[in-house]
């Protein structure tokens, strides 16, 4: 039995693989499912999607996975921070996109369901950011400097748990 269900759960992959070559457009409940992943979970989630390791952080504090893919010349990364459980509240998934429209379409799906804008900003680097939240839950846009690397702006969609 187990046999099989290996069998069939690789064919099904082997099926979808060209779906994974393409760019992929995630929603938010993709994302705040990405959040609530362990570690290993959201490492198997994400190399099953053909992303590749980029870097590791640890700390006592904190440990952040980076993975990234590029498909039709975007990119693509992923970064999941898990926090000592004194700071859980702070885990996160963030997606940065090359792809202003994939990223546009994300922050439209998040007013329409019903984040309001909060708190805006500005980071050292010249970034900028929109949070909206809706009850205790927050999502931050971050836009790109206005003097990034022409053709490779980077929007950062970051979802808290």
């Amino acid at each position: 039995m187990k046999h099989t269900l290996i069998a069939i759960f690789t064919s099904l992959l082997t099926l979808a693989a060209p779906a994974f070559a393409q760019q992929p457009s995630y929603t938010l409940d993709q994302l705040k499912a990405f959040v609530a992943l362990t570690p290993d979970a959201f490492r198997q989630q994400v190399k099953a999607q053909g992303f590749s390791y980029a870097d590791k952080t640890v700390t006592p504090e904190v440990s952040m996975i980076e993975y990234d893919k590029v498909v039709d010349d975007q990119t693509i990364r992923f970064m999941k921070s898990t926090y000592a459980e004194s700071r859980a509240g702070e885990n996160n998934i963030q997606l940065s996109l090359t792809d202003k429209a994939a990223f546009e379409r994300l922050v439209k799906e998040v007013r329409a369901a019903g984040y309001a804008p909060a708190e805006k900003g500005r980071i050292p680097g010249g970034e900028t950011y929109q949070e909206f939240k809706r009850k205790n839950d927050v999502v931050r846009f971050v836009y790109p400097a206005k003097d990034s690397v022409p053709g490779r702006p980077s929007y950062t969609a970051v979802v808290w748990r």
